[in-house]
This record gives structure tokens, sequence and C-alpha cells, in this order.
């Protein structure tokens, strides 16, 4: 599971909630499935990224955000948990680090989230290893002293993507977006689980393939 390509309509929802909640955390589910793509004149087995869902009703503050209304969280969840739209399913979460210094990798406190949200996921289903998928989006507002077109621009790297997003021609954002695996198991009393492991994947963008 380690290649994820990132459908349009998904990159579109992990950029601009990222940039709405500038200096403030954003979060929201990824729902996906599994899927072939042709990579280097081959046929491979890849995870599809579908779509991105903000949750609207978070608490957020600058170095952190949480569940501020748990019935609307709730709701949330079952809503996309339990559509039926052709295979899709929840792959795992997002969040961008807020401000200027956040990098995209993962915290520690980001491990403890996704063990908080496996616990969720996994109440009234056997107890067995799973994994979830977290995309982090590091995000710099920049001010420039050369003009700039308005719009997007989108870089790869090895394992993450980047994104430019011109504002107009003197401000806008810098983005750095990657994908990481992890997973969890119960640890051995009722309800809990721990992470045992993370791997980053390579984010994929179908346009610039």
């Amino acid at each position: 599971m380690d290649n994820i390509v990132v459908e349009r309509s998904a990159f579109v929802g992990l950029v601009t909630s990222a940039v709405e909640a500038y200096n403030r955390e954003t979060n929201g589910f990824l729902v996906g499935n599994r899927g072939t793509r042709r990579m280097k004149q081959r046929p491979r087995e890849v995870t599809v990224l579908r779509a991105a869902y903000p949750l609207q009703t978070e608490d957020r503050k600058p170095n952190w955000v949480s569940h501020g209304n748990e019935k609307a969280f709730k709701r949330a969840r079952g809503a996309i948990e339990n559509l039926d739209v052709g295979g899709y399913a929840v792959l795992g979460g997002f969040h961008s680090p807020a401000g200027d210094d956040g990098a995209a990798s993962l915290s520690r406190t980001d491990l403890d989230y996704v063990a908080d949200e496996l616990r969720r996921i996994s109440r009234g289903r056997p107890a067995e290893r799973v994994k979830w998928l977290e995309v982090v989006l590091a995000l710099k507002r920049r001010e420039w002293s050369r003009n700039h077109e308005p719009g997007w621009t989108t870089r790869t790297y090895r394992r993450k993507l980047g994104c430019t997003v011109a504002m107009d021609p003197t401000h806008g954002y810098d983005m750095t977006i990657g994908g990481f695996w992890v997973e969890g198991e119960p640890d051995g009393e009722p309800g809990r689980w721990d992470v045992v492991g993370t791997s980053e994947a390579r984010l994929l963008l179908p346009w610039n393939q």
C-alpha cells in the first residue's frame, strides 16, 4: 500500500481546507478505494483517494484541533461510513499543522490522535491489526516581490506533493503534503489501541503521470 493516487477532487478538497483554516488546524476524513493505474507503462494496484471531507464543527486553535461537537462529529463519521458509493471506504484522515513551523510529518500528538480514531472505528468489529492513512498538509503564507499569476501550480517530490496557491499577484501559500500509513492493534485492554508501526507512502497526482 505504498503508492497513493490523489484524484483531482480530493486534492482540491485538501488544499482548500488548509487554506481556508490557515493559522488554525483543519482536519477531516479521507475516502477512497483500491484501484489500478498505469505507472511506468504498466498497470499497478494502488490506493486511490477519491474525496477529502473536512469536519466543519471542530474546535480549532493555533496548535491543535479537537472534536468540539461530539454529536456532530459522530453524525459526520456515520454518514461517511454508511455511504454506499461503489465500494468507497473511509481510509483515514487529514490535518494541517498550524502556522509556518508545521512540517508534513507525523508528530507524537498525531499518532495519539490516530490511535484514538482506531479505537472509535473498531467498536463492534473483531479485534485485529488495521491501517489508517493520515495525510499531513504543511502550509506557509508567502509574500512575493515578483508578481505571480493567480492560480495553482503543483510539484512532485520523491514521496510528497507540493502546491503553490497564488491568491493574488503578491500573496499566496506554499504547501507540502505527505501521506503516512499508521498501523494499530489492540493493546490487550478493552477499547484501547496502540500504534505499532508507521510508513510514508508515495503520493501521486494522476494528471502529472
